[in-house]
């Protein structure tokens, strides 16, 4: 609930705009992104060493090969992702 109200007070600025103006559907929304944040912690979490140095390798195989990618917003999106995951799993 605390990650919630966060995720909340940083997208919708609430303090400055009164909760009755934004609405519950907004609060429902970063409910949910809250708690899609902590399955994805404990998936984290749940992984032994060597299947997150196996998933690291298999997204540092990705990135070389994002420079085939012909999309340059394509390979952007790609190469970030992979990123985004590398770094949350040496995390």
């Amino acid at each position: 609930m605390t990650r919630a109200w966060a995720i909340f007070r940083q997208t919708y600025r609430y303090p400055e705009i009164k909760f009755s103006d934004i609405g519950r559907k907004c609060f429902a929304w970063a409910l949910r992104q809250a708690w899609i944040e902590a399955r994805a912690a404990a998936q984290l979490a749940a992984l032994s060493a060597t299947a997150k140095v196996d998933r690291i390798k298999v997204l540092e195989t990705t990135i070389a090969r994002a420079d085939y990618i012909e999309s340059g917003a394509q390979w952007k999106a790609t190469t970030t992702a992979c990123r985004d995951e590398i770094r949350r799993l040496r995390g």
